[in-house]
């Protein structure tokens, strides 16, 4: 954009989204068209001050802007070769979100992928919520080192969400089928299960995690993956060994214990069971 050092407040690395908020400010001695920013990404943007006089370029395309009052939210979609002539002082808090970010909301909402925001490209939007959760970030964004960066989070999400659900079609998380874990509990038991593969995680934190008692999540994780919890994570072990394996510098003593495995002996037994040979039958059949 060409500006000098805006306030910026990313998310903290617990969120895991990427989304950021940000202040942009002109004067009038700022006037100048801005090279083409290309990111897989969107800007929601709030007006604090009218802007009438500027033109974007979408791919080379002019687009000639409309309705940016102050208080008057705007998005943006920074895929598109997005550049900006600005005549007019400007002055906008913004939130940059990462489709990735919008695409794992959906997935927690058990949501079909969000590809798009309904938009008009140039044109501001009456959005109350989004215009109110970004004022609410003004005041950390003038004193970004004493931000909390739970709020910073918490605003941003809400923000996302809210977008996700207004532009994105975003619909409110359904049930799994009967059985089954929803897709948002399924990908956090799993992520819990491949980070602890010492199988230092119990039954009752996973369960906690996915929001259902310990039958309801026994009984479901069956239902989706085929197996019991304790075998997938036996099975994520295996696939680690079959991947150590390959190099013939690790031994397999350091093996069983680096995927899990109380010992060399409980490690041959459980490798041999699941595939049907010693884990050194199966290194030297892989070197040949």
């Amino acid at each position: 954009m060409n500006l000098k050092s805006p306030p910026v407040l990313p998310t903290s690395s617990a969120c895991k989204s990427g989304m950021t908020f940000i202040e942009l400010t002109a004067g009038p001695d700022d006037a100048a068209i801005t090279e083409p920013i290309r990111d897989d990404a969107f800007l929601i943007a709030l007006q604090l001050q009218a802007c009438p006089d500027f033109d974007l370029y979408e791919d080379g395309r002019l687009i000639r802007p409309r309705e940016f009052d102050a208080g008057a939210v705007a998005i943006f979609d920074l895929r598109t070769n997005l550049s900006i002539d600005r005549r007019d002082p400007f002055h906008a808090v913004d939130l940059y979100i990462p489709r990735k970010s919008l695409e794992a909301l959906a997935e927690d909402a058990n949501s079909p992928r969000i590809d798009e925001l309904r938009h008009e490209p140039g044109r501001a939007l009456h959005d109350p919520a989004a215009r109110h959760l970004l004022l609410a970030i003004r005041p950390a964004l003038s004193a970004p080192t004493q931000a909390s960066e739970l709020f910073v989070d918490h605003v941003a999400i809400a923000l996302a969400t809210h977008v996700a659900h207004k532009y994105g079609g975003m619909r409110a998380r359904s049930e799994a089928k009967a059985g089954t874990l929803a897709r948002w509990q399924e990908r956090r038991a799993k992520e819990l299960i491949a980070a602890n593969l010492a199988g230092n995680i119990t039954l009752a934190e996973l369960s906690k995690a996915c929001e259902l008692s310990i039958r309801h999540f026994t009984r479901a994780f069956r239902g989706t993956t085929g197996m019991s919890p304790h075998a997938w994570l036996l099975n994520l072990r295996i696939e680690k060994a079959k991947q150590l394996l390959a190099n013939p510098r690790c031994t397999l003593i350091d093996i069983g214990l680096d995927c899990g495995f109380a010992d060399q002996s409980h490690f041959t037994r459980v490798f041999q069971r699941s595939v049907g040979m010693s884990p050194g039958a199966w290194r030297r059949l892989q070197q040949r």
